[in-house]
Order: C-alpha cells, then sequence, then structure tokens
C-alpha cells in the first residue's frame, strides 16, 4: 500500500493544485470518488490488467463507464493515468486529495458511534461542541452500535472521547484490578 501511495502522491497533488485554482475542490472531490469507485470494481481490475487492452483503449473505458460526472479536465486526467499505467492508484489518489482538500478547508471528518440514534438537533450541537473544541469545521457522520450499551465514542482526528457505558465499565474493571 505505501507504495501505491507514493505513486499517487504526486498526481493528487497536482489535481489538488488545479481544482484549489479554479475553485472546483467539491467538483474534483465528486470526480476523484467516482474514479477511485470505478477502478475498485473487480471486473474493472481484470480488464485494467489486462495486456491486451492499450492504454487509450482502458481510458475510454473508463471514462465511458464514468460517464458524465467527468468534466474535459477529469477526462484528460484518466487518460494521464492511462498512459502512465496508473489507473489503479485512483483510489489511494483520491484519498490524498480528500486529505488535502479537509486542510485547505479546515475540515475535520469525526465519527459518532452511539448506542441509540441521534436526531438532527442532537448532531448539530455535536458537531458546533467539536467545532468549538478543534477549532475547524467538523463533518460528524453517525453510527449505532449497541454493543456499547449506552452513551457515544467520538473520533475526531488524534482525539478520541469515550463517553459509552461500556468504556466507562472497561475503566472501572481497570480501577479495580489495581
Amino acid at each position: 500500500m505505501a507504495e501505491s501511495i507514493t505513486i499517487a502522491r504526486p498526481y493528487a497533488f497536482a489535481v489538488f493544485k488545479l481544482a484549489n485554482e479554479d475553485k472546483r475542490l467539491s467538483e474534483w472531490s465528486g470526480m476523484l470518488s467516482t474514479l477511485a469507485s470505478v477502478v475498485k470494481d473487480s471486473d474493472v481490475i481484470s480488464i485494467l490488467n489486462n495486456p491486451k487492452y492499450s492504454s487509450g483503449k482502458l481510458a475510454s473505458f473508463i471514462i465511458d463507464v464514468c460517464g458524465k460526472i467527468l468534466n474535459q479536465q477529469g477526462k484528460n486526467f484518466v487518460q494521464v493515468l492511462a498512459e502512465n499505467g496508473r489507473l489503479s492508484v485512483a483510489p489511494e489518489i483520491s484519498e490524498l486529495f480528500e486529505q488535502q482538500k479537509a486542510e485547505a478547508e479546515k475540515t475535520i471528518a469525526a465519527e459518532m458511534i452511539s448506542a441509540a440514534s441521534v436526531d438532527a438537533k442532537q448532531k448539530a450541537a455535536i458537531s458546533q461542541a467539536l467545532t468549538n473544541r478543534l477549532g475547524c469545521k467538523i463533518d460528524l457522520s453517525v453510527t449505532v452500535d449497541e454493543s456499547i450499551l449506552g452513551g457515544a465514542i467520538i473520533r475526531a482526528g488524534d482525539i478520541v472521547i469515550d463517553g459509552s457505558v461500556s468504556g466507562q465499565l472497561d475503566r472501572l474493571a481497570s480501577v479495580l484490578a489495581h
């Protein structure tokens, strides 16, 4: 995986620079996400690994599959990747691009795992509290996991806030054991 990231890095930086200059970060985000999804498909992987297809045919195939999601620059990017035999690293390019985009927009993706469903008002309040604490915009996703018994676990960047009942019970057991 490290090799793929190393290969993907210059492409991601170049696309990010272009998208940032053109003020089209969201558009490129969508194009790269779609491209990444397409090249992860097992049928597409077998086509990409088939030596009988030229880079031009591979590029045309990927462009057709992506459809109208790709603008002309996106199509050109696919052609460059195909010519250099780099279509398979599109997922890593997308991932690196998203990291740069989040950094530029001062956004952190946060995950909240809750024992019960959370309504929009609660989600907004938690997002606002995290924004105040971390000083940047928060993109909060919420999942439900009843196994934590109650409360919630929040992960934002390097920060983990464990307010779950199961976490509290684990800490209590640890204290009692010592």
